[in-house]
């Protein structure tokens, strides 16, 4: 085996060919709908169609739905389930016309699969509409007796899906006939069917008609009358565009389809494939504080007492200071303020506050020039002279008594009084208190 035949049949090209399939099958779909949506839109409004009785049930207030499939859709939440039937050649594909004689005459509109049928009525309160008329009677828009379906081949279809037992369909000679029926509220009505198709509904509870000439009745799946029971509708133009109009039948639909689907959403389906689902069951859960408590079980306690133990943590250093960390000082400044401390004790002891003057106001200077104007001034050595510019641009007088503060501290001697030392100190400060607040 090649070292591309073993990547082919690893892993990876398992799953390349599952993804493969996937496409393709999603394209078999897009490429079924659409070839089949345009030729069934032109069915629901033809007159074998049923986009008339969705109309007229949504008009009187019953909530009526035509549906083609695509998506899933809960059986048990379906009130009435309408499935008309256009193949009379269940699971037997059609064969395509090649004349306009042979188009005429096709006796289905597409293909249906038995078991899709059997699959939709077994989980869902449905209405089997059998067929009546070939796909002439669509094209040509003409109830005529020549485009009538195969007889036999409607008693076929009847009889794959409600057993053999149920009897044969039969048509009625007359053209227009008459049909009894009595509505829920005791009112009498008649349906009028064109050359009516009936069947003889053995073992079935009739609807519409009686038992030999049976237009609509309730009969059992696969002739077992245990079996589930579905209503079985043998002329379709009882409920479609073309049968709408004719005597009562419109009133007739509208109180069957009320009664059958006991206040639920009518669904009329015209899907191939069955997407009716089982209804899910719902188990109703209590909350308890059980529920709570799985959250503090292992391994979450243990993410609980490590982040309790980070908010203590958190909480205690919070609580020892307020605002940023103190800078850290380091040996060198610690010895600069210890030898200036130092200076200045030997100097007030040897009596020199001249000397100690002479260092402080430089320092005094310098410190009031980077309160004023930042850092950029820190280097510089003409901090007297800024300041006396920004004191003349302030206050003239305020410039003259700084300037003469500072020319009197030059002439001080080392040796100097307190007092004069004091009262120096007290006018200078006097002065660069008032040059920061102006500024």
């Amino acid at each position: 085996m090649s070292m591309q035949d073993r990547a082919a049949s690893g892993p990876g090209g398992t799953r390349m060919g599952l993804l493969l399939a996937l496409g393709l099958a999603g394209l078999a779909v897009l490429a079924l709908v659409f070839f089949t949506a345009p030729q069934q839109q032109a069915l629901r409004a033809a007159p074998s169609g049923f986009d008339g009785l969705a109309r007229w049930l949504n008009s009187n207030g019953l909530e009526t739905r035509i549906f083609l499939g695509g998506w899933a859709v809960d059986g048990a939440a379906v009130g009435l389930a309408v499935i008309p039937l256009y193949d009379t050649q269940l699971d037997q594909g059609r064969r395509a016309a090649t004349t306009n004689e042979e188009m005429l005459a096709q006796p289905d509109e597409y293909d249906l699969a038995r078991m899709s049928i059997g699959a939709k009525i077994s989980l869902t309160n449905s209405l089997i509409v059998l067929p009546k008329w070939r796909q002439g009677m669509r094209l040509t828009g003409l109830a005529h007796p020549v485009l009538l379906s195969d007889r036999d081949a409607v008693t076929a279809t009847l009889r794959a899906l409600a057993g053999p037992d149920v009897g044969a369909v039969r048509r009625l000679e007359q053209p227009f006939t008459g049909f009894a029926y009595t509505a829920r509220d005791g009112q009498g009505w008649t349906a009028q069917l064109y050359i009516a198709q009936v069947f003889d509904g053995i073992g079935c509870a009739p609807i519409l008609g009686e038992a030999g000439r049976m237009v609509m009745g309730l009969c059992p799946l696969g002739g077992s009358p245990d079996a589930p029971k579905t209503i079985v509708l043998s002329d379709p133009d009882l409920f479609n565009n073309h049968g709408l109009r004719l005597g009562d039948n419109a009133w007739i639909a509208r109180d069957i389809i009320a009664k059958e689907a006991q206040d639920g959403t009518i669904y009329i389906d015209y899907s191939i494939e069955n997407w009716f689902r089982p209804a899910r069951s719902r188990v109703l859960y209590e909350r308890s504080w059980a529920d709570l408590a799985r959250f503090f079980d292992p391994p979450f306690r243990w993410l609980w007492i490590i982040a309790g133990l980070a908010m203590a943590l958190a909480l205690w250093r919070g609580s020892c200071r307020f605002g940023p960390v103190a800078p850290e000082q380091t040996d060198q400044d610690a010895s600069r303020a210890h030898i200036i401390a130092v200076q200045a004790r030997l100097l007030r002891l040897t009596g020199q506050d001249g000397a100690l003057l002479a260092a402080y106001v430089p320092a005094r200077l310098a410190a009031v020039a980077h309160a004023l104007f930042g850092a950029a001034h820190h280097r510089r050595s003409d901090d007297e002279a800024v300041l006396l510019r920004q004191a003349a641009r302030k206050d003239p007088a305020l410039a003259e008594r700084l300037s003469a503060l500072l020319n009197a501290h030059r002439g001080f001697a080392a040796v100097l009084p307190a007092s004069a030392a004091i009262d120096f100190i007290d006018a200078f400060e006097a002065v660069l208190e008032q040059l920061s607040d102006d500024a």
